[in-house]
């Protein structure tokens, strides 16, 4: 017979046990049972569960409307609208708020440029419209009436897509 040196118990161990089956139990549980601070059962070496874990990302991951990359854009679900991925609905904030501020959707040879080059910051003054350019080796005639086309387009007040 021993005794426990935790609970004071008496016990028979079956090895070279110092402490009682009951006090060993509960040291098992409390170093494998690791909980989160709302009371979730974790895994050991997470630091919060899933549902906190998406709390403090702000969305990164389900649930919210507002999603952030790993190249650290912004995404906001908007099923329907022409560029948003199919499957999820997600498009890119940035190309939102152009699209608002040009009162149309963007062109396919259009994108947006933030100003400052900090992906999240998709404030207006912030971001302005970029246009691809013509292929090289591209013939005069067809460079006259592309750049006839792009006056059309967007006029000649380049201070109207850049704030």
């Amino acid at each position: 017979m021993r005794q426990c040196p935790i609970c004071k118990n008496n016990f028979t161990p079956s090895s070279r046990h110092v402490r009682c089956p009951a006090c060993r139990e509960n040291e098992y549980k409390a170093k494998f049972n690791k909980r989160c601070t709302c009371g979730k059962l974790i895994q050991q070496h997470s630091g919060s569960c899933i549902t906190c874990n998406n709390k403090k990302n702000k969305g990164k991951y389900f649930g919210a409307s507002r999603y952030i990359t790993n190249q650290g854009y912004v995404y906001i679900r908007e099923r329907g609208h022409p560029r948003a991925i199919k499957n999820n609905g997600l498009v890119f904030e940035h190309i939102l708020i152009m699209e608002e501020r040009l009162g149309r959707y963007l062109l396919p040879n259009e994108n947006v440029h933030h100003k400052n080059g900090i992906k999240t910051d998709n404030r207006n003054e912030n971001l302005e419209l970029w246009v691809k350019g013509q292929p090289n080796g591209a013939r005069v005639r067809d460079l006259i009436a592309y750049a006839k086309e792009i006056l059309e387009l967007y006029g000649d007040d380049e201070n109207k897509h850049s704030l």
